[in-house]
């Protein structure tokens, strides 16, 4: 193996970090919205799915050679035309997903802390800082996230242990569960399963690099069950405390939530306190996807199959950055239409180029002989 070389613990650090960006835009806020006081069940829903998901990626992975993520794995499966194809709209999702990605942070800070401001100093800010992320080593990010995780882990459990110990809780808020609420938990539950199964796709790219030491199947599963078993207590406690009708109504129910979180009487702002912390989701996801998206644009159009292999083009950094930010700011118009996009059309291209990008791709490398 040459180039990237990467531990587990790195690794799974990285597809943590990346996915608490997204994970607190849509959960709970969407996920009650779809099944009502039952949206705290949305994770168990997604359980099973995100399994079968992990375990198809990881089988996919088994069959690559040495140093081969799902990337050049791509490439030998479909071939040097098709595949190179597909390598190209894959970097064109990670550019919109970044945009988005953008797009949300910057809301998330005007909506809770800097009402009434414009959102571009924000997004050139998480901007600004994903591109030195993407112009160093790719492995910087994988370190920065397996020290940053513990850091973002703790400030979680204090807001879970401060809102636990707030006057207010009302356990009737997560009740009944009803059998008429099934097909809207199921909904819900496929909203994580597409955030988590994106997560451990864009992963799936760096998957090569990771020893192939026992116990590598068992660690995907037990990173599905942590973020679950995260997700429902997340979940839980905003819809019990805000109940299901405001938490589907506000944008950013979690960090509304903490507006009136004290801690200790000492800190009066900690929500502003929290929310400054999740930049660093912001900076490891959009530094990640513009580094995937290079390396897959650089693949595309080259005949080097092997990503990571070298240090990101400064001028193809750069050039990727201006488009995901130009994405950012242009592609919609306010908060309104930016949720609207990332709730009805990021979900359903993301879902699409998932069974592309996994069965498809693995059916026709089988066919094919090459996988």
């Amino acid at each position: 193996m040459t180039g990237l070389q990467l531990t587990r613990r790195q690794y799974y650090a990285l597809c943590t970090m990346v996915l608490l960006s997204p994970l607190l835009h849509l959960v709970p806020r969407k996920t009650t919205a779809e099944a009502g006081c039952c949206g705290w069940l949305c994770a168990l829903a997604a359980l099973m799915p995100l399994l079968l998901f992990a375990w198809m990626l990881e089988g996919i992975l088994h069959r690559g050679r040495p140093g081969e993520g799902i990337g050049e794995i791509t490439l030998r499966a479909l071939g040097p035309v098709a595949g190179r194809v597909l390598l190209g709209v894959y970097a064109l999702w990670f550019l919109l997903y970044s945009a988005f990605a953008l797009r949300i942070g910057a809301e998330r800070f005007i909506e809770t802390v800097f009402p009434l401001s414009r959102p571009w100093p924000f997004v050139v800010t998480i901007l600004a800082m994903a591109v030195c992320g993407a112009l160093g080593r790719t492995k910087a990010l994988f370190r920065a996230s397996e020290i940053f995780l513990p850091l973002l882990m703790l400030v979680l459990v204090l807001v879970l242990v401060l809102v636990f110990a707030a006057p207010g809780l009302n356990v009737k808020n997560l009740l009944p569960v009803t059998v008429q609420e099934l097909p809207g938990v199921a909904r819900s539950g496929l909203t994580v399963f597409g955030i988590g199964a994106a997560v451990l796709f864009f992963g799936a790219f760096t998957g090569g690099r990771t020893p192939p030491a026992p116990g590598r199947g068992r660690a995907a599963v037990w990173w599905c069950v942590r973020i679950c078993v995260l997700v429902t207590l997340l979940s839980a406690f905003t819809i019990d405390i805000l109940g299901a009708e405001l938490t589907a109504k506000l944008n950013h129910p979690f960090f509304t939530m903490l507006r009136n979180v004290s801690l200790l009487h000492a800190v009066e702002r900690f929500g502003a306190l929290v929310i400054g912390l999740w930049v660093l989701p912001d900076f490891v996801l959009v530094s990640m996807l513009l580094t995937l998206a290079v390396n897959c644009l650089r693949a595309a159009c080259t005949r080097n199959a092997q990503l990571f292999a070298r240090k990101n083009p400064p001028a193809l950094v750069l050039l990727c950055a201006a488009a995901a930010g130009a994405g950012a700011l242009f592609l919609a118009q306010n908060a309104f239409e930016t949720d609207a996009l990332q709730t009805d059309v990021v979900p359903v291209i993301n879902i699409v180029l998932l069974g592309v990008g996994t069965v498809g791709m693995y059916l026709v490398g089988r066919a094919r002989g090459k996988i």
